[in-house]
């Protein structure tokens, strides 16, 4: 089987380039366009190492090395807890994007004969895979970014009202401006209260493409994310809350404050 080197440079090199650009934007790091090319550079000839006679723990250790010198040369070292943060992702994107082209190539270039697996068309697996990778990576990285933005507005939240106490994870909602008096009100999902309250006000309300009435009452105080607000109304939400596992929608003005 021929190999051509210069293909397998170029399409190192584009992977490379993927996943520092993948790290750059999960991670939110600012790239300067000639170190992201030149560390991208610098990765793309560890596929050499493969043509050196090498046991696995020393081609491990040389792509270590290779990464640590990439992840320096892309993002430069500002301390240990950034540096780390930035390696770490690099490996799980290269986890992830790994296990996408090893099943792409089994399930498009491998040819059973006999119980032996042989791959052809290597170029048109080469052409494929550089148009494929970005896409996919792409997604990955967008996906990632949404569900750490999601998780970073829950918090574990706790409300007391007289001498009860119900706790749950509360959800910062943007969509959440219900006040009642210049006072925020929380909303609350009834499966979770677990006393009755008779001294409330009807206040209408829409959040998270629910409109309704809702029963609004003081509560002593409200706590979430090691901080403690009073003053605060309660609002119990007749219908289910959209999100997975959410119990309160807290209110915009925590996002900013």
């Amino acid at each position: 089987m021929k190999i051509y080197i210069d293909l397998l440079l170029i399409f190192n090199f584009i992977i490379d380039l993927v996943l520092l650009l993948s790290v750059a934007g999960m991670l939110k790091r600012k790239l300067s366009f000639y170190r992201v090319i030149f560390a991208s550079f610098i990765g793309s000839f560890s596929i050499l190492f493969l043509f050196i006679k090498l046991n696995n723990f020393q081609l491990f250790v040389l792509k270590l090395v290779i990464s640590v010198v990439m992840i320096i040369v892309a993002f430069k070292f500002i301390n240990l807890k950034y540096f780390f943060k930035n390696i770490i992702y690099l490996y799980l994107n290269s986890i992830f994007l790994g296990g996408f082209i090893y099943f792409i190539n089994n399930a498009l270039f491998l040819n059973n004969n006999n119980f032996k697996f042989i791959s052809n068309s290597y170029q048109l697996n080469f052409y494929l895979m550089t148009i494929i990778t970005p896409i996919i990576i792409s997604y990955y990285v967008r996906r990632m970014k949404t569900i750490t933005e999601y998780h970073n507005y829950r918090f574990y939240t706790t409300v007391k009202y007289h001498d009860q106490e119900i706790s749950g994870i509360g959800f910062l909602d943007s969509a959440n401006t219900l006040k009642y008096k210049r006072k925020m009100v929380i909303l609350v999902s009834h499966n979770l209260l677990n006393f009755e309250v008779d001294d409330y006000i009807l206040l209408p309300y829409q959040a998270l493409n629910h409109i309704g009435l809702v029963k609004c009452f003081m509560i002593d105080y409200l706590k979430y994310n090691n901080r403690v607000l009073s003053n605060v109304y309660l609002g119990i939400m007749d219908n289910e809350i959209g999100f997975d596992g959410v119990d309160f929608l807290l209110h915009k003005e925590m996002i900013e404050g």
